[in-house]
């Protein structure tokens, strides 16, 4: 599985967390949290490509990303008025779905170089 079947399982989490939620901030935490790892993967892809070592850099890197958007969009619900609990537990349960998909992609990745296929 290459990178765009990741990004579609991604897009298929975030459709189904949209779907659910039912309040802005929800909708919000849903949609920071899926741009910010759509982001992560795409640099992990790359990262990847140079080594697994890089990627795992990248890990950390992609977690740092995912808390500034975190940060500024907690700040956002807030100035609106919303519940910014929600926002932060629907950012946060995506952000570990998307973590799971991520780590995935880079032992497939990782497979795949061990067997000449990069």
């Amino acid at each position: 599985m290459r990178l765009p079947g990741f990004m579609g399982a991604l897009a298929a989490v975030g459709a189904v967390g949209l779907w659910m939620a039912r309040t802005p901030a929800t909708r919000a935490g849903v949609v920071a949290s899926v741009v910010a790892s759509a982001v992560v993967l795409v640099g992990k892809s790359i990262a990847v490509r140079r080594s697994i070592q890089v990627a795992l850099g990248a890990s950390v890197a992609g977690l740092v990303l995912r808390l500034g958007a975190w940060f500024g969009g907690y700040r956002w619900v807030r100035a609106q008025h919303e519940d910014v609990g929600a926002y932060t537990l629907a950012f946060f349960g995506l952000f570990v779905v998307a973590l799971c998909l991520e780590m995935t992609y880079v032992l497939v990745a990782a497979r795949g170089q061990r067997r000449g296929a990069t």
